[in-house]
């Protein structure tokens, strides 16, 4: 009989993003957590009430690409929440361990079915009223495949900078790389 704890688990990402607000005891001794001023800063964190460690807050990575084809981006419709039905471009959280490229390159990969070049950084994105990801964005040439759809991606398409759907962008990240991206691929005013 196989291990209860060896069964794959789908996660849920209305419980994901309660960290790091919502948490309440220590991932070391699993004392509770108390909201202190910490030394030499004087900001306030959340610290073990047992052990002392200070639960220093800060974003999770992110890694992307702008897969550009013809002056057109390619944008995924999100089939997972957080902003389930909403456009973005394939990316997703770095690993610990593993650099920004290769996990833009990775999750490319997995969400779109691609294999893409990067051609350079484009930008680093984060937003204030959101900030549980910092977003590192990549420029890429596609590869050979065509765009496929995933478990992540519902539907995908090439937009060109007149066609992209401001509406349903999923995220002010997002946002923030295509308005670059755009400004980038505009011919230089006389």
């Amino acid at each position: 009989m196989a291990d209860q704890n060896d069964r794959p688990v789908e996660p849920r990402h209305e419980i994901q993003h309660q960290y790091p607000a919502n948490a309440r005891f220590c991932p070391l001794c699993a004392g509770a957590m108390e909201l202190r001023t910490v030394l030499p800063d004087h900001k306030r964190h959340k610290v073990c009430s047992r052990c002392g460690y200070i639960d220093f807050q800060s974003p999770k990575l992110v890694a992307g690409c702008l897969v550009i084809d013809a002056g057109r981006v390619l944008l995924l419709r999100r089939a997972i929440p957080p902003r389930l039905g909403y456009w973005t471009f394939p990316g997703g959280y770095v690993d610990f361990g593993e650099m920004p490229e290769p996990a833009a390159l990775r999750e490319t990969v997995e969400e779109v079915g691609m294999i893409v070049t990067i051609a350079r950084l484009l930008g680093i994105y984060a937003d204030p009223q959101n900030p549980i990801a910092a977003v590192v964005v990549y420029l890429a040439r596609p590869g050979r495949e065509s765009p496929g759809l995933s478990d992540e991606a519902s539907e995908v398409r090439y937009f060109a900078p007149g066609e992209i759907p401001w509406e349903e962008i999923a995220f002010r990240t997002t946002e923030a790389a295509l308005r670059d991206w755009m400004k980038l691929a505009a011919p230089p005013s006389a």
